[in-house]
């Protein structure tokens, strides 16, 4: 089965995802299988009440200004979603929604639980991206697939190249039951086990994780690799660019601390950066 019923945000402020980035959300739920909703946020700014302050800088006036902004930036980014996601074949909705800012966090995350996956550009051009895209992964009790988002991803049937980096977690385990149908359709799946940079357990079930993943179609190669001193993000991102893996699938460790996510050092890193699509689970 394939997901179909996968979410992506269209932001406008205080930044407006690129086109790029929504093209490459069209091209990645292609490979995914499923039709594709986004949601366009537009930016409701609440103003304090404030008259001297209004009076001296025109704080109503900024508001409504930022608004109208935010407004057009939606239009334009709904058209590049209907662009984008004709040109790569696929069931296609777009959803307009005024949204106070410090709410438009919550907003996503009721969506996406009635969602099969949430897709999320991650790049220096969107940094509200990385504070969206912990809240689904935290909070919607559904997988969130993060991506580049300054690189041009095609339209394909399936993932070339998927790698699973496996430590025998919970949220391992729940990261390859939530991936099952893309792995069955990617054209080659290897389990990757980074040692040296934290106590794995001495059982590590790769081989029960092969035959569970064999009973399900899926055959697969175990690469163990040794970090050499480096943090276990940078050893995976190598890999990753090594083997030319063009998904990988990991659980998402983190924990909420006063709406402030404390994140996992493999996890922190795909938020950095990810070096290639990357389907967490949490």
């Amino acid at each position: 089965m394939a997901f179909r019923d996968i979410i992506t945000p269209l932001l406008t402020y205080p930044d407006v995802t690129p086109d790029l980035a929504i093209a490459s959300a069209a091209a990645l739920a292609r490979r995914f299988g499923g039709a594709l909703t986004a949601v366009a946020l537009e930016a409701d700014i609440k103003v304090p009440r404030n008259r001297l302050a209004n009076a001296l800088i025109g704080l109503d006036a900024m508001a409504r200004e930022a608004e109208e902004r935010s407004a057009q930036d939606a239009g334009h980014a709904v058209q590049a979603f209907v662009s984008a996601s004709a040109r790569a074949g696929l069931l296609a909705n777009a959803i307009f929604e005024k949204v106070p800012t410090y709410l438009q966090a919550d907003d996503l995350v009721a969506h996406a639980r009635t969602r099969d996956l949430s897709l999320i550009p991650i790049g220096p051009q969107m940094l509200a991206d990385v504070g969206v895209a912990e809240a689904l992964l935290f909070g919607s009790g559904r997988p969130v697939c993060i991506f580049p988002e300054g690189r041009a991803f095609e339209p394909a049937a399936q993932f070339d190249k998927a790698a699973i980096a496996w430590d025998g977690s919970r949220v391992a385990a729940r990261a390859v039951a939530d991936a099952l149908p893309v792995l069955q359709a990617a054209r080659a799946v290897r389990i990757l086990v980074v040692r040296g940079e934290k106590a794995l357990p001495a059982a590590l079930g790769t081989g029960e994780l092969q035959r569970h993943l064999r009973l399900h179609d899926i055959e697969t190669w175990v690469n163990e690799i040794d970090a050499g001193g480096e943090p276990i993000g940078r050893a995976i991102a190598s890999y990753v660019q090594d083997r030319d893996v063009d998904l990988l699938v990991m659980g998402g460790f983190g924990h909420s601390r006063a709406r402030e996510f404390v994140l996992g050092g493999a996890t922190a890193a795909m938020f950095e950066a990810p070096p290639c699509p990357a389907f967490l689970s949490h």
